[in-house]
Formats: C-alpha cells, sequence, structure tokens
C-alpha cells in the first residue's frame, strides 16, 4: 500500500520532484474515501482546505459565472488532482466538484501538510507549485497592517526596474562629467580646488541618486481579494495610500508608451471608478497586462462568489419550506450575563461643571458614540487661527506686569488697559477656538458626514453621503512633521456627489481603514438584504403555487354513452 501511494503521489505535477524519505513522510498524511454519484465534494465559494487525488470513478466540474449560469466546464477521471491552491493558500474553491459516478478520492488535509512543512523545511523547495499560486503565496509573505482579517494579498508591485535605470542614467552619467572634468582641472591647474568641487559635486548626485533609489523601492502596488491598493512613501516623509474596492472599479485600461516599454514588458494601469477623481493609477509596473487580468480575475470572483451565496440560501430557504432537511437539536442558548449595575450617585451638575470646562479646551479628537465615530482636526491646525490672539495676550500680560513692577505707573490704569485688552483678545482666541472645536468629521453605520459649524452655533454647513456611493479612499501625509506628528488628510471620492475631504485628521491611515470597513460591512448588509428580499419573492411564488395545486379539483372525465343510457 505505501508504495502505491508514493506511485500516485509522483504523477501529480505538485509532489513530483520530492525527496523518498519526504514523499512517504506525505504518503502517510493521505486518506482515502469513496462517495456515491450525485454528491457533492465541494461547493464554489467554500473555504478550501483539503487536496483531492481521483483514484477511480469520475467527477463533474461546475462553474457559476458572474451573470449566475452554472456550466460544466470539465471532468476528472481516475488520477485527476485538484484543490492545489486550497493546500497551499486556504483560498475559497473556484468551482463545485460534483461525484457523476460511484468515486474514491484520495484526500490531504492543509493542517496536516502544513504541519508536515514545519518539520521539513526543504520539502517546500522541491514542490512543483504552478506560477500562479507560487506568485500568490510570496505575495502573502508580505504583512500590511491595514488589511482585513479576511483579507488576502494577491499581488503586490513596484515600479520596474528598468524604469529605475533609466531614472539613474543622467546622475550617473553627471558624475562620470564631473569626475573627468576635476581631474582634468587639476592637471592643468596643479591645485585642489578642482578636485574638492568635482567630489562636492558628486556628494550631491549620490545623494540625489539615494533619494531616487529608496523612492523607486518605497511606491507599492497592492492587489488583494477586496481592493486595489497604491501606496507612496518618499523619503522626505510625506505618505499617501489611494484604497478603491473592487466592487467600484468600472474598467481599467493598459497603456505601454515608448519602445523601452514595449521591449521591458511595463507600461501604466489606469484604474477607473465613478468618483470625479476616482482613478487609480498604477505606474510603469512590469506585465501591466497580467496584474489587468489578475484584477479583473479577483472582480469576477468577488461577483461570482455573490451569486453562489445568493443560490446556497435559496437552496437553504427552499430546503426548509419544503421540509427536505434534517432537523438539528440546537445548543440552548447561554444564560443571560448577571447585571452587574451598581448604584452610581448622582453628582450635582456643580461638581462636573469644572470637568467640563476641562473636557471644552481639551477636546478629543476621536471618539466614538454608538454606532458613530467623530474626528475633529488636529492640534496643529488650531495653532495658526489661535496665533495671533495667544501673542497679543502674552504681551499684553508680560507687559502689564513689567509696569506693575516697575512701580513708575498707577496700578489701576494699567488693571484696566489689561482688562480691556483681555476683553477684546480673549473673545477673538476663543471665537478661533470654538471654529477649530466645531468641524468635525463623522461616520455611521450607514453614511459619512462632514460638519462645519460657525462658532457658538450661529450657522451650520452639513454633507451627507451614503457609504454604498464611496468609491475609493484615499490619505495623505503632508511631510515629514505630520509623519511625526501622525496627522494628514482622508479624501473619499463618491459617486456624482463630489469628493469630502477629512482635513487634518490624527492617525489618516486608521480614518481610511475604518471607513474602508464600514463601506465593506454596509456593501455585504445591503447585499444580504436584497438577497432576502428576493429569496422572499420565490418562497411567495412557491407558496402559491402549492396553493393552487392543493386546492385545485381533479377533473371529472365526461360520462359514457352506456351510462347515459
Amino acid at each position: 500500500m505505501p508504495s502505491n501511494r508514493i506511485k500516485q503521489l509522483r504523477q501529480i505535477p505538485l509532489f513530483a520532484e520530492l525527496e523518498r524519505d519526504d514523499i512517504l513522510a506525505l504518503s502517510k498524511l493521505v486518506k482515502q474515501k469513496q462517495y456515491p454519484a450525485g454528491h457533492v465534494i465541494c461547493r464554489q465559494g467554500e473555504p478550501g482546505q483539503t487536496a483531492y487525488i481521483v483514484e477511480s470513478g469520475e467527477l463533474r466540474i461546475l462553474h457559476v459565472d458572474p451573470q449566475g449560469l452554472e456550466r460544466e466546464v470539465g471532468r476528472l477521471g481516475p488520477g485527476g488532482f485538484f484543490g492545489e491552491t486550497s493546500l497551499l493558500l486556504g483560498e475559497p474553491r473556484d468551482a463545485t466538484v460534483e461525484v457523476a459516478q460511484s468515486t474514491t478520492l484520495l484526500h490531504l488535509d492543509k493542517d496536516e501538510f502544513d504541519a508536515l512543512l514545519d518539520k521539513r523545511p526543504d520539502m517546500l523547495r522541491d514542490l512543483q507549485i504552478r506560477s500562479d499560486v507560487e506568485q500568490k503565496r510570496r505575495a502573502r509573505l508580505v504583512h500590511f497592517k491595514w488589511l482585513d482579517s479576511d483579507e488576502t494579498v494577491v499581488v503586490v508591485k513596484h515600479r520596474h526596474d528598468v524604469v529605475l535605470l533609466r531614472n539613474l542614467f543622467v546622475p550617473c552619467l553627471a558624475i562620470l562629467v564631473f569626475l573627468a572634468g576635476s581631474v582634468y582641472w587639476y592637471g592643468l591647474s596643479q591645485t585642489m580646488l578642482p578636485l574638492i568641487a568635482g567630489g562636492a559635486l558628486c556628494a550631491v548626485l549620490l545623494v540625489f541618486i539615494l533619494y531616487l533609489v529608496m523612492d523607486h523601492r518605497d511606491e507599492r502596488y497592492v492587489v488583494t481579494n477586496k481592493r486595489v491598493v497604491r501606496r507612496e512613501h518618499t523619503p522626505l516623509g510625506r505618505e499617501a495610500r489611494t484604497d478603491a474596492p473592487l466592487h467600484t472599479i468600472q474598467n481599467v485600461q493598459e497603456s505601454q508608451i515608448g519602445l523601452l516599454a514595449q521591449v521591458s514588458n511595463f507600461g501604466d494601469l489606469i484604474i477607473e471608478t465613478a468618483g470625479e477623481r476616482g482613478h487609480v493609477a498604477f505606474r510603469e509596473i512590469p506585465d501591466p497586462e497580467g496584474i489587468r487580468e489578475i484584477i479583473f480575475e479577483q472582480i469576477h470572483r468577488l461577483q461570482a462568489g455573490a451569486k453562489v451565496a445568493e443560490r446556497a440560501a435559496i437552496r437553504d430557504d427552499l430546503r426548509r419550506y419544503f421540509n427536505m432537511e434534517i432537523g438539528e437539536e440546537k445548543a440552548p442558548a447561554p444564560p443571560p450575563p448577571p447585571d452587574k449595575r451598581r448604584f452610581k450617585p448622582a453628582l450635582s451638575k456643580w461638581f462636573l461643571f469644572p470637568f467640563r470646562i476641562f473636557t471644552y479646551f481639551l477636546p478629543s479628537l476621536r471618539y466614538e458614540v454608538g454606532d458613530t465615530i467623530t474626528w475633529r482636526k488636529h492640534w496643529i491646525a488650531l495653532i495658526k487661527p489661535i496665533a495671533l490672539p495667544t501673542l497679543f495676550m502674552i504681551g499684553f500680560t508680560v507687559g502689564a506686569i513689567y509696569l506693575l513692577f516697575q512701580g513708575r505707573f498707577d496700578w489701576m490704569p494699567t488693571l484696566i488697559g489689561y482688562g480691556l485688552a483681555l476683553v477684546i483678545l480673549f473673545p477673538w482666541w476663543l471665537w478661533e477656538f470654538d471654529d477649530w472645536q466645531n468641524d468635525i468629521y463623522q461616520v455611521t453605520s450607514t453614511r459619512i458626514i462632514d460638519v462645519e459649524r460657525l462658532p457658538f452655533y450661529l450657522r451650520e454647513d452639513r454633507r451627507e453621503a451614503s457609504l454604498g456611493v464611496i468609491q475609493n479612499v484615499q490619505f495623505e501625509v503632508p511631510g515629514a512633521l505630520a509623519k511625526l506628528l501622525n496627522y494628514g488628510s482622508v479624501t473619499i471620492e463618491t459617486a456624482g456627489i463630489g469628493a469630502f475631504t477629512f482635513d487634518l485628521v490624527k492617525n489618516p491611515s486608521g480614518v481610511q481603514a475604518e471607513i474602508f470597513r464600514r463601506m465593506e460591512a454596509f456593501r455585504k448588509r445591503q447585499e444580504q438584504m436584497a438577497a432576502e428580499r428576493h429569496r422572499s419573492e420565490l418562497l411567495d411564488w412557491f407558496a402559491v403555487y402549492d396553493q393552487i395545486r392543493r386546492s385545485a379539483s381533479p377533473a371529472v372525465p365526461p360520462p359514457s354513452r352506456q351510462q347515459e343510457a
């Protein structure tokens, strides 16, 4: 039996080049199971954790396209193998596999396979992994803190290395010219000045070359199973990231301009959404056509997954309606948690007044109430408007103290003048402070909100948009100081309403991530509600049909002539 298992595994390209000890250890993990005709091995969209080898029998492969049409795309007989991406990556199934005739399958579970790879790390090197799967596997080794828990990286790209060489050509040539010129000048003048000048110019160019290299590596283009991302991070501290969810992408345009781009196979991808400025540009990336196909593949997978989920929900509802499922014993509901509320003495408003004064002048830049998150502008945005009244108040205070300690002037006119100055300057300062505090940005479970109020609620301008119309979200950290203090601006592109800009908010990457999470949750709720309405309509049709079928009386045949006689 072990030799037979090894022979079967050797016929699979993935395991064909394994060492004998490795394939022997792998063969011990393989299990055998028989399935009757009509049994569904796995369904499209389900999480994949197992690879299968057909030992005998035949399987049908069914695929649901983004339009919801299911068709047979192939069959597998003895020796057939499927589930490589599930085994190596744990990706959802791309097709439904159904038993066409009684079949015996060998299966290999991902958890056991991963444990074997941990014990035998050299085994991974001998696996003959498909190029597309290997690309995805390497992409997942790159971790981003902004990824959702169920989000996986499909591909990560930089600008093509030929672009870096092209950009370095002129400064490198300039260094050679400066070196040759300084040596030639030194030979004529026999002084150190040419060498010093040439060395200084070369040092400046070397710093510029280092900047170009770092800038080239810091720009990343990412495709995940949920979105496309363009990330820019310059050596001077500027940072920006633009995210576009896959479901908002309307078109992807590819262009390769110039002979160098054609020969080296690099170009631009312009990813279009419905926002006014909603294009995400992947500039001078390798294999733009291949990346374009990957983006469309993920879009189609997302659309097909929604159709599969809707069909599975319809199937479950019909089974419940026609009592075609076996009842499952439900676990008892957990007891409600004990009431831990204790008596809290009510404090007088007079005791809370100092605390309210403190919170007014030191408000939180981010706070959450219910499902609403509110952001204010960073403290840095307050410096400019209050700078002038603050300087005047400090100046008048210092001047008043100086005059009082000098003793040359009567203290009463000094205090009166100082008081009149504060009567004018403090309301000015308070106006600017309240104006800063009243500009807020909010996101709820359904909407984004931008509120601008004049101080003391004299006027309020309010803009709102549904999360469903957001096309992409980008943030920008403008420089080194903003990077150090962690503030920046977040721009939300919408379809038809225009852009919303959350200016100078703290932790702009966190704001962007929160908006994106709310968008995804809102989209899933909307899709679920639409699917439930659709299934309800279908069940209404079946209910009416069932009533008509039950109430219809059987047709009475006409009497024969003998009966009439």
